[in-house]
């Protein structure tokens, strides 16, 4: 059921962190514009719709921009075309030729590695030793006795894999690992380099770089020497991937200097690369098949004879390649953004049409009204959801804030100053001199309240905005029932209340800051802050809880009814509270989440690094 206008809105989220990006907010400059395009084909293979769709929680949060994912994909690793395994910061996203579907995976501090021994057999490394393998069914967390950057790790086969760990003190050679039938165990490596980026064609052919220099290989009793390889470039430059075709009889080592170098079978010979780049990772089908990645969609294939530059399709930084076959190949993105490689071609699955926008706020007054504001650049940003689809829309002139809906036809957003969408066009309206907005709410087109920095505040009564006194903090957010009655919630734990003359100051411990303020009625407040601190005024007390979100700053609280409330945070946190309980939500994002809009019909989040994220 649609919300009532009186009730649709969403305060402003906390400003201080927004990120600025470059460019300017393409589409058509209304809010209906052209539906933007779900992805962009680099070849002649139009592949499943369903690939434009984005990825999937457990609960139901599903990406709605960009699409498939909208974070960086650090490793990739694929068993089939029914079977692709993409892992970026605390999350890992399954491929199963239908669907893509995301789960936490607690794997995401530094570099994360992927490999598996078919659909069952999968494991995710990165970070400290931070372990998690997949059994066909679910993650489960393994952690290594020891602490140290994982610098690479390969499945052999469903009882074997190998992981090697970068230098630290106590282990100055680095550590190299292999998991048996007992579990992961220590294993003598080469006596004066750590080896790293290991691949393994066999359990007695497994490959390694040692010391980012040369190459070292387990011939199924020991580690040993195998080559030397061409200097990398500067001082310090090291080979950071390797690949190496079955039999060893062809390899291609890269570096971060942009350095390529092939193995012959008897030793490496440097190769010229077409773009002076550094390279991120290498892949082949076979010897004459084998193809490299790079910044700034850098895409390279060896056919054999020659290494040539392809078009990618894409600018965005690409990260990690994986494949089963000359015709089945993925690449992963800086920016979530996936190529796959079929038949036909080279294809680009959804992505970002326009330029990425650092959303600071998603408002509504109605299921197939929602508007998501924020900022390009120095620029404004904004894209409209119609009940079917996201559509760019003219953007306030500036970087907003805040914003609240009270009809398609009247939209207030605000930055340094307060705009007016009229159905048409943004008009512009200046707030008293000194406010610093930071929210904004209200019950009726001559009735809104924006709150700010110092304690500040502006009243709109239909034709200019008014003083409206000062508190005595700043104030994050505000939101009205009626003209006569309304909380605003800010720094120190302070709470101000309305009741139709002067704002009245409550404190509540912890004194922390309080960034989102809700309400379901006069006697049914919530606000939400720093430290996980969530707050209930039943009209009488009020009851504070640090434990349900505990550890997680929380930057926004809006909800459809008394049992469906949401609140969101930094680290992709969601929480719902079902009116008797909160509980936390797999959203999907490891980013910072800072607004939150829903209806009966479904909930909509937004984030920092321009993630938009639906529940139906």
């Amino acid at each position: 059921m649609p919300l009532s206008p009186s009730d649709s809105r969403d305060g402003g989220a906390e400003d201080a962190g927004l990120q600025g990006d470059s460019g300017t907010d393409g589409g058509v400059r209304d809010a209906g514009g052209a539906e933007e395009d779900a992805g962009v084909d680099a070849g002649s293979d139009g592949g499943p719709a369903a690939l434009h769709e984005g990825a999937c929680t457990g609960d139901g949060w599903c990406w709605a921009h960009p699409t498939p994912f909208g974070e960086p994909l650090k490793a990739l690793w694929s068993a089939g075309p029914s079977a692709v395994w993409a892992a970026g910061d605390g999350q890992v996203f399954h491929w199963n030729g239908e669907r893509w579907t995301g789960r936490p995976s607690g794997v995401s501090v530094g570099a994360l590695f992927l490999s598996g021994a078919g659909a069952d057999h999968v494991v995710l490394a990165g970070g400290d030793a931070t372990l998690a393998r997949w059994d066909g069914r679910e993650w489960s967390r393994e952690t290594l006795s020891s602490v140290g950057p994982v610098s690479g790790v390969t499945v052999v086969s469903p009882s074997e894999a190998w992981l090697t760990q970068g230098p630290v003190s106590g282990a100055p050679q680095g550590t190299v690992w292999r998991r048996g039938g007992a579990g992961w165990t220590r294993v003598e490596g080469l006596a004066d380099v750590p080896l790293s980026a290991p691949w393994s064609t066999s359990p007695a052919e497994v490959w390694a770089l040692a010391g980012g220099q040369r190459l070292a290989r387990w011939n199924g009793q020991t580690w040993s020497p195998a080559a030397l390889l061409p200097s990398p470039g500067e001082a310090g430059e090291k080979y950071t991937a390797l690949w190496m075709a079955p039999g060893g009889g062809a390899g291609w080592a890269v570096a971060t200097s942009g350095a390529i170098a092939r193995w012959v079978g008897g030793g490496w010979v440097s190769v010229q690369s077409p773009r002076a780049v550094p390279l991120n990772a290498v892949w082949g089908s076979g010897a004459d098949d084998v193809w490299f990645v790079g910044p700034r969609g850098v895409l390279l294939h060896w056919d054999g004879q020659t290494l040539t530059s392809v078009d990618s399709g894409t600018g965005e930084d690409l990260l990690a390649i994986s494949g089963t076959s000359g015709d089945d190949v993925w690449i992963s993105g800086a920016k979530g953004g996936l190529l796959r490689k079929a038949p036909g071609g080279w294809q680009r699955l959804g992505g970002n049409s326009a330029p990425e926008a650092s959303w600071s706020v998603v408002t509504g007054s109605s299921p197939d009204h929602v508007w998501v504001l924020g900022r390009v650049g120095s620029s404004g940003a904004a894209r409209v959801w119609n009940g079917r689809s996201w559509h760019v829309a003219e953007p306030p002139p500036e970087p907003v804030v805040a914003a609240w809906a009270l009809s398609p036809d009247e939209v207030w957003a605000v930055g340094t100053q307060a705009h007016r969408w009229n159905g048409r066009t943004w008009e512009r309206h200046e707030l008293p001199a000194g406010l610093v907005a930071r929210g904004i709410h209200g019950t009726g087109s001559e009735d809104v309240w924006v709150v700010g920095e110092h304690g500040q505040r502006a009243l709109w009564r239909g034709t200019a905005w008014l003083d409206g006194g000062r508190g005595g903090t700043t104030l994050s957010d505000v939101w009205m029932r009626s003209s006569t009655y309304g909380w605003a919630v800010g720094e120190r734990g302070r709470f101000e209340f309305f009741g139709g003359g002067d704002w009245l100051d409550v404190s509540v411990e912890p004194a922390v800051t309080l960034r989102g303020v809700w309400g379901a009625g006069e006697g049914d407040v919530w606000a939400v802050g720093d430290q996980g601190l969530i707050v209930h005024y039943d009209g009488i007390v009020f009851d504070v809880d640090t434990t349900s979100a505990e550890g997680a700053s929380l930057k926004d609280v809006w909800g459809s009814a008394r049992d469906d409330i949401w609140a969101v945070g930094d680290g992709g946190v969601v929480l719902h509270y079902d009116g008797t309980r909160w509980r936390r939500h797999e959203s999907g994002s490891s980013g910072a989440l800072v607004g939150t809009w829903s209806s009966r019909e479904g909930a909509w989040v937004v984030g920092r690094q321009g993630q938009v994220l639906g529940h139906p």
